[in-house]
């Protein structure tokens, strides 16, 4: 079978396109089931991924979020901490006592254990006695169903909406070879399940909005459903708060009513699971990273002047003991901030920060949970990327066409840029599958696609919240302070924009359809699609290693990349 004919049976490219996502199938849980880490000890291959799986063993054997036994375990020889992690936070648990969190948000990790749990309960073994057994099957149900599901469905839109059996080819290999969330499957992470529900968002909506061009009533179950989707979405990412508005948004035109009541309950429930998890984990409601600066003013010491530093005596005398139990033994060391002093009293656990503003000395609750001793994220201790980029524009540069570069380790995106213009310009006729579907896609005329509302609730619409979407990302990353600027750590890929793939794929299939008519566009759709999959595959051994092009950079000029 010849898949470059448009004329093939849907027989012969199925079986074709099966062969495909089963032998991926077979190649991403020979990954899973091999991952090790390199002291040979742990199936946990950074620090990230390690950050979870101690939230994970502390719910599942202990039923609380404290994780500060669980970095302290050793190695079989007893000297390497090989269950510690740089993403943690600090501060006061339930006890009164200041304990170590995992920084991440606490939604996702709870949903984790309740795989895990019930793999050590027919085991019979806790996570911390038997890691690769437990931890890798959580991985392959949490991570390996979900990715080859999405192939399945990703394939069987492209036979329903794509006549062209070489598109239908290329897209299924780029989607099983050829993205990042490929590479990340043998590790914990957000990154791969925010583009997992992002895309049953994409899907149900896109469904939603051609029942209602098509005059059908969507059920309430498919709308509660976008909602949750789209929620989880942004429990994944945050910044994915911008995809749910804006599918919020053209769902109202379509159907206000189901809008608000299904989308709306359906979003709103994740929004108190998620924030139910955050103040069961944390006794706030904030997720942790939003943890990194001043706390609430409690006090001033205005009898101080301006070049006079606050000394203890004088702390203690603003403070009201009985609510802020610091006591003769405290210190006043400096913060993790520039220009903040903490008073930290080890005997009562408890923190203060101090710090001049307005030429008066303000005492503020303590609230940088990533402040503590022989934290990563002090200024001195930070290496490489973690440093942040100093330049913003050559931040910019870097993650979209640079050594971190979108577009640069994934080429294949500038069809999805292409693949926009002709969702703009041609709405539902970008999919044609003949001639006689250009004036007509489910039952809709082209005079309806004339009007705003017409507009708003065809593909255009969709792609073009896509586009806008995935730009406001883009800004909202390039105006980070340097502290953030990082490249999204140590990772092969700029991992922030991840969620985003799905849509990426699907907006570019008619420019796909157009190139492979185009000899020469048809050769550089060729090479952009291998340059694609080196990304991609390239990492597999460790997705949290450097880009490619970031190492050849390290190799050529270790002074200045580290």
């Amino acid at each position: 079978m010849n898949p470059s004919s448009g004329t093939d049976s849907v027989l012969s490219y199925s079986r074709l396109a099966w062969f495909i996502i089963g032998l991926a199938a077979v190649i991403q849980l020979s990954r899973i089931l091999g991952i090790t880490a390199p002291h040979g000890e742990l199936p946990f291959l950074s620090a990230n991924d390690r950050s979870r799986w101690c939230a994970i063993a502390a719910l599942t054997e202990d039923g609380a979020w404290e994780i500060d036994k669980y970095i302290e375990l050793l190695d079989s020889k007893g000297k390497s901490k090989i269950w510690n992690t740089i993403d943690m936070v600090k501060h006061l648990g339930p006890d009164g006592r200041e304990h170590s969190y995992s920084s991440k948000p606490p939604l996702l990790t709870l949903l984790y254990a309740a795989i895990c749990k019930p793999i050590t309960m027919i085991a019979d073994k806790k996570l911390t006695e038997e890691p690769f057994l437990i931890g890798r099957w959580v991985l392959v149900i949490a991570n390996g169903v979900p990715l080859v599901l999405w192939w399945i469905w990703w394939h069987r839109w492209l036979e329903k909406n794509v006549a062209n059996a070489l598109v239908r080819w290329y897209m299924l290999n780029l989607a099983v070879w050829g993205t990042f969330l490929t590479t990340f499957t043998a590790t914990l992470n957000n990154h791969l399940h925010g583009a997992i529900f992002f895309c049953i968002s994409l899907a149900l909506a896109w469904q939603v909005l051609r029942d209602a061009r098509a005059g059908y009533t969507t059920s309430w179950g498919v709308w509660l459903s976008i909602g949750i989707s789209a929620a989880m979405t942004v429990a994944c990412e945050l910044p994915a708060l911008a995809w749910a508005v804006a599918l919020g948004t053209i769902l109202f035109v379509a159907d206000p009513k189901r809008m608000l009541v299904g989308f709306g309950i359906g979003s709103a429930m994740i929004a108190v699971a998620f924030l139910a998890s955050n103040f069961w984990a944390h006794g706030d409601w904030r997720p942790p990273y939003s943890h990194r600066g001043l706390g609430n003013e409690i006090a001033q010491m205005q009898d101080l002047s301006q070049d006079t530093p606050p000394t203890l005596d004088k702390v203690i005398a603003a403070l009201d003991v009985t609510k802020h139990p610091i006591t003769a033994a405290a210190q006043i060391i400096p913060a993790r901030l520039e220009g903040v002093l903490q008073v930290v009293d080890e005997s009562t656990q408890y923190r203060v920060a101090v710090t001049n503003k307005d030429g008066i000395w303000r005492i503020h609750q303590w609230d940088d949970w990533y402040d503590y001793p022989k934290s990563y994220w002090l200024p001195e201790n930070k290496k490489g990327v973690d440093r942040g980029e100093s330049n913003r524009w050559n931040y910019l540069l870097q993650f979209t066409i640079g050594h971190h570069g979108i577009l640069s380790l994934t080429p294949f995106w500038l069809w999805a840029i292409a693949g926009a213009g002709c969702w703009a310009m041609s709405g539902s006729n970008s999919l044609k599958k003949s001639a006689s579907d250009e004036s007509k896609q489910d039952g809709l005329q082209d005079q309806e696609l004339s009007r705003w509302r017409g507009w708003l609730l065809s593909d255009r619409g969709i792609s073009l919240a896509i586009i806008a979407v995935s730009l406001a990302c883009i800004v909202f990353y390039a105006s980070r302070d340097q502290v953030d600027r990082n490249y999204a750590g140590v990772c092969s890929g700029f991992r922030w924009m991840f969620w985003l793939i799905p849509g990426w794929l699907w907006l570019s299939v008619p420019a796909v359809q157009w190139s492979v008519r185009h000899r020469t566009v048809h050769f550089l759709l060729l090479v952009a699609i291998s340059l694609s999959v080196l990304s991609a595959t390239i990492a597999w051994p460790n997705p949290w290693s450097h880009p490619w092009p970031y190492r050849l950079l390290m190799w050529w000029s270790p002074q200045n990349y580290q």
